[in-house]
């Protein structure tokens, strides 16, 4: 029935996708979106349910691999986003660093503050501090992952999701 359709979609929960942390008004989104239709889809939907508000992000793009994802999603962030935090996700053998400058080229075309954080515990702590009741925070990339590929080895780290709950202290 409608009904039952509309209970399940409204208790319906896929870990890391679209999870919302909230605490005295600041609204924190944590989602997988690493690519360029789920970027603009992410933004999107964020610009239609809080129209009112600014809308940050925290993300990165993985080394050695997808660099069209660079431009894409650097572009996109700038274009929808008030403020954009980069970081990593997944270097690998890449500099973190580099990934990030380059990322940055592409979110300076548009009107939008920009910051290079490269540790990504550290990244979603500023974007927190640097937020307030009338911002949404989406933390893009990771969702409940809970490792980091730095070099050839992946090294244990917290998820996105259990980082921002830390943080705004949920």
């Amino acid at each position: 029935s409608v009904s039952a359709i509309r209970t399940g979609l409204e208790t319906a929960h896929v870990s890391g996708r679209m999870e919302k942390v909230v605490k005295d008004g600041k609204i924190a989104i944590v989602d997988y979106a690493h690519n360029k239709l789920s970027f603009e889809t992410l933004f999107k939907a964020m610009k239609k349910e809080f129209p009112d508000r600014k809308l940050y992000v925290v993300f990165g793009c993985p080394g050695g691999k997808a660099y069209d994802r660079r431009r894409e999603m650097g572009d996109l962030a700038g274009e929808y986003c008030d403020r954009v935090y980069l970081t990593e996700d997944d270097a690998g053998e890449e500099e973190i660093l580099d990934i990030c400058q380059e990322i940055e080229k592409y979110v300076r075309m548009h009107d939008c503050v920009e910051e290079i954080v490269l540790d990504r515990t550290e990244a979603i702590r500023k974007a927190v501090a640097d937020m307030d009741d009338k911002t949404v925070l989406i933390i893009a990339g990771k969702g409940h992952e809970t490792d980091q590929k730095r070099g050839t080895k992946y090294v244990p780290m917290k998820s996105d999701y259990d980082t921002v709950k830390e943080i705004l202290g949920v």
